[in-house]
């Protein structure tokens, strides 16, 4: 996961004031852990669902709005908000919670506080989210980074069913304040030792209190008082709304996998050669494929690419996009194995079959079928390119990988190269559909050759242990 110079810069401050006391790091949420609001995606979720109640707390959102002005005012709004909860089902929000997590705000958590989270993590400091949101939008996020606890409003709840009142005292201002003291009272740590990241003026209260405030695409009114106390300042960039240029690049886009499939049909009419009709497909997608979807490369190791074909080539799942970035730097004679969901999707599934990609079914029982396919790629001097972890986390997290590749490489007697995806989830995460235009890292390791591939299970798990440290490191100080 690349690392760029403004994070570099501030885990340099953290490890600045690095002591040997106890310390708790504090995250606000909306907009500093996560682009947007969690509140809207849970809206646009229950509507979604035509959950019969949610267009009524949307409309309460709707009116309310632009009147987020802070203090008394936002408290009262706020609360109008929660009323209109009320005769909600519990569980019912629950699942709403998790369901507007997976498909909006997964792909919406910067990168770049998954980065400075890891950080504190790695020097011992406890992490939390200290939210004035309800739990059923902070928990899901909570889990997915992994944090030691969270601070949110709490909502009452009476027989399963929602009442629309705050049980205790609503999370924010002083009240963020309150909960971030008993947080350190249960690590043993002071305020005066801890680190509170957000974006809004409205966390002040708490900011003022603990001894490392750091402003995080801090609003106008934050940014201006930051200036003049002289605290951090943080721009996340990982994430971002999309605009007319992220539309028209997608539509170009579009039309460059249709332009990609007419290239390797006329390659293939022209030539009678399937394989001079795939890689004539592969030519024309890495090349204007990439240039349309606005991405460039800092590649490491590229020479491992052409050292020795064919080859069982690995790479970390990231994003739909990941088949440009491999169109990209592979360019030819090279086969993929893909899960079979993504043979329907739309365009690109068809040109992936076209391109003779070899779909697996992982439900399957039997996948000899698939193996004897890949099998004959490899004998007929193609490469093959496979994703061990089998599909994409939600949150970006690297799974555990799964041994086919090695079983393919050692029964062919054919190297493994890893390629480190860094951060394609940047030009497009999961979820989204616009893209963004991005530099893409990229780490290419030495060939690993079928001798020195121990069992197929432990050469699966030690690889992963290498591309877990690949990724941990900034890209810039990666070894090859």
């Amino acid at each position: 996961m690349a690392i760029d110079k403004p994070v570099l810069d501030h885990l340099a401050l953290i490890d600045e004031h690095e002591t040997t006391v106890k310390t708790v790091a504090y995250f606000d949420m909306d907009r500093t852990l996560l682009l947007g609001y969690s509140a809207v995606s849970l809206v646009l979720e229950g509507v979604r669902k035509r959950h019969p109640e949610m267009k009524r707390v949307a409309r309460q959102i709707i009116a309310n709005i632009d009147n987020r002005n802070g203090g008394k005012q936002y408290v009262s709004v706020y609360q109008r908000v929660l009323h209109a909860f009320s005769g909600l089902e519990e569980g019912a929000f629950i699942d709403l919670g998790q369901a507007a997590f997976d498909r909006h705000l997964a792909a919406s958590i910067y990168r770049e506080a998954r980065q400075i989270i890891r950080h504190h993590h790695a020097l011992g400091h406890k992490v939390v989210i200290v939210s004035a949101a309800t739990r059923y939008q902070v928990q899901p996020v909570a889990e997915a980074l992994g944090v030691d606890n969270f601070c949110c409003t709490e909502l009452c709840v009476d027989n399963g069913v929602l009442t629309g009142e705050v049980q205790g005292e609503l999370c924010y201002g002083e009240g963020k304040v309150a909960a971030a003291r008993k947080m350190a009272m249960r690590y043993r740590a002071r305020l005066d030792h801890s680190w509170f990241y957000s974006d809004s003026k409205d966390d002040l209260p708490l900011l003022k209190r603990v001894g490392h405030p750091v402003t995080v695409n801090p609003s106008t009114p934050l940014a201006d008082y930051a200036v003049a106390v002289d605290w951090p300042m943080l721009r996340f960039s990982s994430r971002g709304m999309p605009n007319i240029e992220s539309a028209l690049r997608t539509a170009l886009m579009v039309n460059s996998l249709l332009t990609s499939a007419t290239a390797g049909a006329a390659s293939w009419v022209l030539s009678g050669s399937p394989v001079k009709a795939q890689n004539s497909m592969v030519e024309w997608l890495a090349d204007s494929g990439a240039a349309l979807a606005g991405l460039d490369f800092k590649i490491k190791g590229l020479d491992n690419l052409e050292s020795v074909r064919p080859a069982v080539f690995t790479f970390n799942h990231q994003s739909l996009l990941d088949s440009i970035v491999l169109a990209y730097l592979l360019r030819h004679d090279f086969v993929a194995l893909c899960k079979h969901e993504i043979e329907k999707t739309f365009l690109l599934g068809a040109l992936l079959k076209a391109h003779g990609t070899i779909f697996i079914d992982r439900a399957a029982s039997d996948q000899s079928l698939s193996m004897r396919r890949a099998q004959q790629a490899l004998s007929s001097g193609q490469s093959l390119v496979i994703a061990p972890e089998g599909t994409r986390s939600s949150t970006g997290e690297l799974l555990p990988f799964k041994p086919g590749a090695f079983v393919l490489a050692k029964k062919m007697r054919v190297p493994l190269i890893p390629i480190v995806l860094h951060n394609v989830d940047d030009a497009l995460p999961k979820g989204k559909l616009l893209l963004r235009p991005s530099t893409i890292r990229v780490t290419i390791m030495s060939p690993l050759m079928p001798e020195q591939l121990p069992s197929t299970r432990i050469a699966a798990r030690q690889l992963r242990e290498r591309y877990q440290s690949v990724l941990a490191e900034p890209w810039e100080s990666n070894p090859i």
